[in-house]
């Protein structure tokens, strides 16, 4: 029980520690593929060059286009003049909650998400990608259509069973994202000439990105990520460090004291032998002898009984 503190806070130092090295080794990989990636026009060639490489397949490039839907676009639920091709819906639930040291922060959970997808491509005027399975993308950049914010009327009742419960609702948020039809976006993905049709999905190599940034923005917001993690990472490991120290430099000492307790008692045993084999007769007959050990002699102990 001497540790727990430190235990505990080493625990979670660690914890943290290895999500940041986690973070820190992803972005990394992206960082790597994207510059590995080739930027592919969308012209007329894309095609035959596709066709020339393994398996008709580029494990990860870049492509860049104009969203365009393949059929009827779909139409905003919340503002139906915008038209897309995906669609988020979401309901969140805003709330203050008592935390464990009793300070009340403020919380957004996502009570219900709904999303809506249809065929699309991205196309110029000489060629069209069509896009695999959008909605699994890493980076999805899409717009937001709709947001409305309801604030919650809570009466005396709700108040009081929010104190004691912890958590007091202070309103649900309703949010609705698109992927605007005629969107000038970013893909990065496998690029696979199947037949005639060329598409990109999510590569064994590395996720899908559909984002409006550029491929030298997209590396430079990984970059920094990165930089943020590697910051991250020295400080959680600093603080291990010293809680390691901590640690180790108290079980020293406590070893250091048991070792000292251990010594001062066998020297007490040695001076109290000693000093027995001092004041025992030195020529005792084989009656004053104990039968056990046969070389101390005899004693006896009375306890007086209390009646």
């Amino acid at each position: 029980m001497e540790f727990v503190h430190e235990g505990l806070a080493l625990s979670v130092d660690l914890l943290i520690l290895g999500l940041c090295v986690r973070e820190y080794v992803s972005c990394k990989k992206h960082v790597n593929l994207l510059r590995k990636a080739p930027q592919l026009p969308l012209d007329s060639d894309l095609k035959r060059y596709v066709g020339k490489q393994k398996d008709q397949k580029v494990p990860y490039a870049v492509i860049r286009g104009t969203v365009t839907p393949i059929g009827i676009p779909m139409r905003s639920v919340m503002s139906p003049s915008v038209t897309g091709v995906l669609q988020v819906i979401k309901l969140s639930e805003h709330r203050v909650a008592r935390g464990f040291g009793g300070f009340w922060t403020e919380q957004r959970k996502v009570i219900h998400a709904s999303s809506n997808e249809m065929p699309f491509e991205l196309r110029s005027n000489e060629a069209g990608v069509e896009i695999i399975d959008a909605l699994s993308a890493a980076v999805l950049d899409l717009d937001v259509v709709y947001d409305n914010y309801e604030p919650s009327s809570l009466s005396f009742f709700d108040h009081v069973f929010g104190f004691f419960s912890g958590v007091r609702q202070k309103g649900l948020q309703t949010t609705e994202e698109v992927l605007r039809d005629g969107s000038f976006i970013t893909a990065v993905g496998e690029l696979e000439l199947d037949g005639k049709v060329l598409r990109l999905q999510p590569s064994p190599l590395g996720p899908l990105f559909l984002t409006t940034a550029t491929k030298s923005t997209l590396i430079k917001k990984f970059e920094e990520a990165k930089s943020s993690m590697l910051f991250k990472i020295f400080v959680c490991g600093a603080i291990s460090a010293v809680l390691i120290s901590v640690i180790g430099r108290k079980l020293y000492v406590k070893k250091k004291q048991e070792r000292d307790d251990r010594r001062i008692r066998e020297a007490l045993e040695k001076e109290r032998k000693k000093r027995r084999a001092r004041s025992r007769p030195q020529n005792l007959t084989h009656d004053q002898l104990c039968v056990v050990c046969t070389t101390n002699p005899k004693e006896t102990t009375v306890h007086k009984l209390q009646l």
